[in-house]
């Protein structure tokens, strides 16, 4: 029995719920602490601007600071005609002359009563909010305050660059108190880090209990992340006491919060589960009863002890996928969320492959919150790389829309926590299929073999044992082994539809990475690229650079010149898809003509263009605009690259733009546009202008050119290119 319970985790033995409180009787209090004054704004790198180009990126028609039309816009600001939204917007993107001075009468209105009326602030959301806190920040600091204690998940982001004590307790509340908004909490926690710190300590060291312990939380969170040390530090502005005192809250292993016992709900027997074993053996009763409780509690927060869990317990996955079933089989009762987010708690590859599909399904039976959760708190929570491809196929266009936007918000969130690009993830998530190192495999029908392999376009071929090529995998024949035969056909007809949908996306990341100049490092090339037994059929039929130097990859692995000459690729290359305006084209197309290489893509084929001299030094490309374009052709430059603008108030996107980089575009205003959700909705489009901007709020109806924007001249010729070939196939 000892041995069992040494091999138990603590926390299955002793749950945060049989804990005693801290001590009421003698708490640490020093009294008369002041806390520091307002800190500075905090801003992520471009966030201020990004917030303040929102009011922009929702307006229909922009106006030149001169126009009439702001004079007119001023008087109805005035007498009050304008509705509260748009005044808040006027307030951010209209001219200084007109609404610099406006600002205090907007704040004087928004104490009125009833304009805190309603489900929402004003009907403001964060297209009007975040906008005045990026403009005008501690002015409008009052008035997102309030915003935000009264709708924390509908305003709880617009206080993140805020640093105060009254912003301070209300985020530890949040901590504490509100799943809706404990992620934005943690975010303000781990946003001002060590600069929080001195804003909680009165209340850390106070004598008021519920304060107490939701301070002491958020300066846990704090030290978590920057170290006690540091924290103990940060505290010491107070004097020395207050950093002892912190210094053993801190360290404290009770909870900041008492925390009450789960109640386990009928429709889970916890007697017939599957019982998770330690190296002593299966856990008893109360073990498990604890396991299931923690579990409830991980809708909430993180399960306490979760690693210790995972590591001293076998079976886990089982154990969850059964409270699963139960939860299924007694209808999916709603209020259990915690049923899924065990799940990713718990899982492993396993759960995630029975998981996935029940996205699809969910999102065909309307149950979109529970879709979203699987993904977000099943998949992206397991983490593993078996979970992200299942993720990763999920962002396909022929999978639902809203699932699909959360798996590449997932994708993007496990991304930066690997420290990876998009790209970079989706390089590692590439599944080998099972094919051998050449990229092949051998089907086995026990008299006869056949092996399958992939042409330009990554679709298998089979040949058989002559070396002749089918068309396709015979069905097994009577003379065929009974087993083997079979189930060799069944995983042939699964991989080609695996493949289909790989290939999709690889040929596209692929061409991508030509036109963006994408690059990959020496290492990651042999790894992903040149050693990867499917993605190699593609390497090997298109032309690389490193540096100046232009190579392929051959059948072997190996590299070659256009000469035909060997290529050792220097360890400190940087990688990339060449461009054909890169490449020497007539001598290249020589070399894959004789080897009757074929394309994935157009590489050596693709069309180029230049500007011409009057273009160099202009940013409009007249040569376009006027022009009748049919809709279909604008949608299908999605897939090279372009983008739709976001719609404006009437439900019209007015046009499509092609990043440049992150602040830069080329943007094509279409006349009418293209209505949101019915594109079809005007057969043909008039390209009004075509023209380089930095904001593409700003400048989609303003006539005038964008003064901050390069030349023409001055962009990469890879983009002028296409870009240039892109509007001449479109304008045909």
């Amino acid at each position: 029995m000892n041995d069992l319970l040494r091999a138990v985790p603590d926390v299955l033995v002793d749950p945060p719920w049989a804990r005693a409180p801290e001590n009421e009787s003698a708490p640490i209090a020093i009294p008369g602490l002041t806390p520091p004054a307002p800190g500075p704004l905090s801003w992520k790198e471009g966030e201020q601007e990004r917030w303040i180009r929102m009011a922009g990126l929702m307006v229909f028609v922009h106006y030149p600071d001169d126009d009439p039309f702001w004079d007119g816009a001023r008087a109805r600001f005035l007498s009050g005609e304008t509705d509260f939204a748009h005044q808040a917007k006027q307030l951010v993107f209209g001219p200084e002359r007109a609404f610099a001075d406006l600002l205090p009468l907007f704040l004087e209105r928004a104490e009125e009563p009833s304009r805190w009326q309603g489900i929402k602030l004003y009907d403001l959301d964060d297209y009007e909010l975040k906008p005045l806190v990026g403009r005008y920040g501690v002015r409008v600091r009052d008035l997102v305050f309030r915003a935000a204690k009264r709708r924390p998940a509908d305003y709880g982001e617009s206080l993140l660059p805020y640093l105060d004590v009254e912003v301070a307790q209300v985020m530890v509340d949040w901590f504490v108190r509100l799943k809706a908004a404990n992620e934005v909490a943690r975010e303000w926690l781990l946003r001002h880090g060590l600069d929080a710190v001195p804003h909680l300590v009165p209340d850390a060291v106070g004598r008021r209990r519920a304060a107490r312990d939701k301070a002491v939380a958020g300066l846990r969170l704090i030290a978590q992340e920057y170290g006690r040390d540091a924290v103990v530090k940060a505290v010491r502005v107070h004097g020395d006491q207050a950093a002892d005192a912190v210094s053993t809250l801190v360290d404290a292993g009770a909870p900041a919060v008492p925390v009450k016992a789960p109640r386990i709900p009928k429709w889970l027997d916890v007697a017939t589960l599957p019982r998770p074993a330690t190296t002593a053996g299966d856990l008893d009763d109360a073990a498990v009863h604890n396991l299931v409780g923690l579990l409830m509690l991980s809708a909430e927060t993180a399960l306490p002890g979760r690693e210790a869990i995972r590591t001293a317990c076998e079976g886990l996955p089982e154990f969850a996928w059964a409270i699963f079933e139960s939860w299924r089989a007694a209808g999916e009762p709603n209020g259990h969320a915690w049923v899924l987010t065990q799940l990713g708690e718990l899982g492993d590859d396993g759960t995630a492959l029975r998981a996935a599909p029940l996205v699809r399904e969910w999102v065909s039976a309307r149950k979109h919150l529970k879709a979203a959760q699987v993904v977000e708190d099943v998949l992206a929570k397991i983490g593993t790389d078996s979970a992200l491809v299942q993720l990763n196929l999920m962002t396909r266009r022929s999978f639902p829309g809203g699932a699909r936007e959360d798996a590449r918000l997932a994708l993007l969130d496990a991304a930066r926590m690997r420290g990876l690009t998009e790209d970079q993830l989706a390089d590692r998530l590439v599944p080998d299929l099972g094919l051998d190192a050449g990229g092949t495999l051998t089907l086995d029908y026990g008299p006869r073999r056949f092996v399958v392999g992939f042409d330009e376009q990554l679709r298998p071929f089979v040949t058989d044992e002559d070396g002749k090529r089918r068309k396709t995998l015979p069905k097994p024949g009577v003379k065929d082994d009974p087993e083997l035969a079979p189930a060799a056909h069944r995983r042939f007809t699964a991989m080609k539809k695996d493949v289909r949908t790989i290939a999709a996306d690889r040929i596209l990341r692929l061409e991508s990475a030509m036109v963006t100049s994408r690059r990959w490092t020496a290492d990651e090339f042999q790894a992903f690229v040149v050693t990867h037994p499917l993605v190699r059929h593609l390497a090997q039929r298109l032309v690389w650079t490193a540096g100046a130097d232009a190579f392929r990859v051959a059948e072997d692995g190996s590299f070659a010149t256009v000469e035909d000459d060997a290529y050792t690729l220097p360890e400190d290359a940087s990688v990339g898809v060449a461009h054909p305006l890169h490449l020497d084209v007539p001598a290249w197309s020589e070399v894959f003509a004789d080897y009757a290489i074929l394309q994935p893509f157009p590489q050596l084929a693709r069309p180029v263009a230049v500007l011409d001299a009057e273009e160099r030094d202009a940013r409009r490309l007249v040569r376009f605009e006027g022009r009748t374009v049919p809709f279909g052709a604008v949608l299908r430059l999605a897939k090279r690259g372009w983008e739709r603008a976001y719609p404006q108030e009437s439900g019209v996107e007015p046009g499509i733009f092609r990043p440049v980089d992150e602040k830069l575009h080329v943007a094509v205003e279409l006349d009418p546009g293209i209505v949101a959700g019915e594109p079809d909705s005007f057969p043909e489009l008039r390209i009004r202008r075509v023209q380089v901007v930095t904001d593409l709020g700003k400048w989609w109806w303003n006539d005038e050119q964008d003064p901050h924007a390069p030349h023409l001249g001055d962009l990469d010729p890879l983009i002028v290119s296409e870009v240039l070939v892109d509007l001449a196939a479109l304008s045909r």
